[in-house]
Formats: C-alpha cells, sequence, structure tokens
C-alpha cells in the first residue's frame, strides 16, 4: 500500500527558498505563489512575490503584488513598510500615486484605531511626518529616496555632509565614533538629524549591522515644498525641537538636571529665528533678556572695551551653544553683541518663560550663573589681553 506525505506549509517555505537561494528565480517564484496561496497573511511571502515578478520582468503582475502589500501594511498600522514598498512600487508602476494619496488618507488619521478593527495597530506617530497636513504629507512622500544596505556596508563617515535624514524601515545600522558604538537603531528609527539641521559635517559613522533598507530624506528636496506648503516648515521645526534640541538641552550643563518632561516643555517654547550674514542678534546694552541657542552658523561674540576704538572678540559661537544668559539672569543690559558671520539660525527662549523654571528649578539659575561667571572672567582676559 503506498503512503502519500502531504508537505506542510513549512516545508513548502523551506523549498521555495531553496530555490531562491540558488537563483533559480522562476521555480522560486512558482513555488513562492504556491505558499501564498495557502497562506494569504503571510507578508514576507507576498514581497519576495513581488520582488521576483519584477526580477522577471512581470512588471504589471509585480505593482500588483506591492499595491496589495503597501496596503496591507497600512491597514495594519505599518506605516513605514508600507511608505518602503510604496517606493517600490513607483518603480514598477508610474501611475502609482493613488496608493501615496491611500496612505496620506490613511495617516490622517493617526493614533485613530479605525471602526470595526479594534486588532489592528493604530497608525503610528513618525517623527517628521507627525505633524503634515495630508496632502503635505504625500508630497514629502513622493521625495524620499530608497536606499539598500548590505550587512557591513557603511552609509556615511564623519565628517561626511549632513545633507539628508534617514529612517530604517528593515533592519539595524550602527552608529559609532571612532571605534566606540554609541547606537544601534532598528525599524522606525530616525537618524541624522543633528547635521542635517545644523549644516554642520557628520558627527559618526552609521553602518549597516544586518541588510537594510532605509528611507533617505534629502534637504534640498524639502527645502523646495517649503514654499507651496508652509506646514512642511512648521514639521521641521517640530522635528527639530523633539529630536535635537531637546537632545541640547540635556546635555546642556544649565538644563540637563530638568525632569524629562519639563526640558521637552521648554523645548517646544523656543522659537526659530532666522539671520543674514552681518546680523546682530543681540546689541550691547540692549535690554531684552531673551536666552538663545545656536541652530545653524557661526557667530562672532565681541565688545568695545570702554577707552578703546577697536573691538575684541571674545568667543566665537556654533551650534549648539547658549548664549544671553547674563541679561536674563543678572537683570542688567546687554554686555557684548553677538554678530552672525554667516546665514544662519539661533532659537530664542524668552524672559518669561524662563523664569518660571528657574523658580521651580533654583539649580537651572545656578547653573546659568556659574555660566556668567565663566565668561565674565574670560571677557576680563581677552580684554586684558591673557587669552588668545
Amino acid at each position: 500500500m503506498a503512503l502519500f506525505f502531504r508537505r506542510s506549509k513549512k516545508d513548502d517555505k523551506s523549498h521555495a527558498d531553496a530555490l531562491y537561494t540558488k537563483g533559480q528565480w522562476a521555480a522560486a517564484l512558482a513555488a513562492y505563489e504556491r505558499v501564498l496561496a495557502k497562506d494569504p497573511d503571510n507578508l514576507a511571502v507576498l514581497r519576495r512575490v513581488g520582488d521576483l515578478r519584477a526580477k522577471l520582468g512581470r512588471t504589471k503582475e509585480a505593482a500588483e503584488a506591492y499595491r496589495e502589500l503597501a496596503d496591507r501594511y497600512a491597514r495594519g498600522g505599518f506605516l513605514m513598510q508600507a511608505i518602503a514598498v510604496y517606493k517600490i512600487l513607483e518603480r514598477c508602476d508610474p501611475e502609482a500615486d493613488d496608493v501615496g494619496r491611500r496612505l496620506a488618507e490613511l495617516y490622517a488619521q493617526r493614533g485613530l484605531a479605525r471602526r470595526g478593527r479594534e486588532k489592528e495597530r493604530p497608525l503610528p506617530k513618525i517623527p517628521l511626518f507627525s505633524d503634515l497636513e495630508p496632502e503635505a504629507f504625500r508630497r514629502v512622500l513622493q521625495k524620499t529616496i530608497p536606499r539598500s544596505l548590505s550587512m557591513g556596508e557603511t552609509l556615511f563617515r564623519q565628517g561626511d555632509p549632513g545633507e539628508s535624514v534617514f529612517v530604517v524601515t528593515s533592519g539595524v545600522v550602527r552608529v559609532e565614533r571612532q571605534g566606540t558604538v554609541l547606537a544601534e537603531l532598528g525599524e522606525g528609527s530616525f537618524f541624522g538629524e543633528a547635521a542635517f539641521f545644523s549644516h554642520e559635517p557628520r558627527n559618526a559613522d552609521v553602518v549597516a549591522v544586518t541588510p537594510a533598507e532605509l528611507l533617505e530624506i534629502r534637504r534640498e528636496d524639502v527645502e523646495a515644498l517649503i514654499e507651496r506648503y508652509p506646514g512642511v516648515a512648521d514639521a521641521l521645526h517640530a522635528f527639530y525641537r523633539d529630536r535635537v534640541l531637546d537632545g541640547v538641552l540635556a546635555a546642556s550643563h544649565a538644563f540637563r538636571s530638568l525632569p524629562p518632561e519639563e526640558r521637552k516643555e521648554l523645548a517646544r517654547r523656543f522659537e526659530i529665528v532666522r539671520v543674514d550674514a552681518g546680523d546682530d542678534v543681540v546689541r550691547e546694552g540692549e535690554t531684552d533678556r531673551s536666552v538663545y541657542i545656536v541652530k545653524r552658523g557661526r557667530f562672532r561674540v565681541w565688545t568695545v572695551p570702554p577707552g578703546r576704538e577697536e573691538s575684541v572678540v571674545l568667543a566665537t559661537l556654533g551650534p549648539g551653544d547658549l548664549f544671553g544668559e547674563v541679561a536674563l539672569v543678572s537683570h542688567t543690559p546687554r554686555t557684548a553683541t553677538v554678530t552672525a558671520e554667516e546665514p544662519g539660525e539661533v532659537l530664542r527662549a524668552r524672559a518669561e518663560d524662563l523664569e518660571p523654571v528657574m523658580g521651580r528649578h533654583p539649580q537651572v539659575r545656578q547653573a546659568l550663573e556659574a555660566l556668567r561667571d565663566g565668561r565674565a572672567r574670560d571677557t576680563v582676559a581677552r580684554i586684558l589681553g591673557k587669552r588668545p
């Protein structure tokens, strides 16, 4: 009596994987399609089916698979994966903008569970995208660039220009500086924002720990959208405030002691001030008591000492540096002028926003006073010619 054994779905998948590994694309595709017929909820297999159809030149069928995959990811709340698949779909189907519009519409419901879909994840809050209206979201989405990294591949190195910000859609990347691992970032992680906003070089290397897929958002593409969609500028400001400014405050001797939630609330109080080369941000003798943090550019701190005609440069400030603390804590006029040496941006917090914080947290006032006193000593030393 003959015995017949029915192969399990797991065996079918293993067989398809073996064919794929051998480069037998047509046979592997047929095997994966059989697996998908038995297990239609296997999104990894659906992705493989789309990839193989594209590899075999069956572009229209590949687009059908990617379209379904993007929609399934989005409906399940996996928006970053949906975006990544949408970017692949664009290459197969130039008319795929309906999918981008669908993602924008779904994302407009972010944080809300759809009626009758209690088991589905709510759409997540995604940095940068979170504050965009649907149409602006769709336009930014169109500008994102998919990037693939093989294991061990370097995305960028310390000192490279920081013209893009990235988000991991799959895999893991490692952030390291001179051999020291600073972080490992997985799915959904944004990185590269510090150099992106400061226009400074990269301050670390990023290397793929595993094969990884990323989305790249270039500064030039986002800036091109700002004039038409002002909400993009607002979203960039919110992204900077949440991702970079909070980190600057956390690293600042003056503000690091604040509880995280209060520090984040303080970060929201800072407003962006754009300046051109030669602009004075503050002038000696003025009575304004706002505090500033450099976001982008270089700034010269200078004064004209009594009895002299020539100015003395007291310091040069760059991204992350704080100034204006003397007038804030001493209730005195400005003791120096701060001038932009190049086009840049600073973030300003007004005295009325900072004084309640100092009242609740005396250590913040003490730290600002210590900064004031240290700078006063430096000023005296420079005026006397005892420091270069």
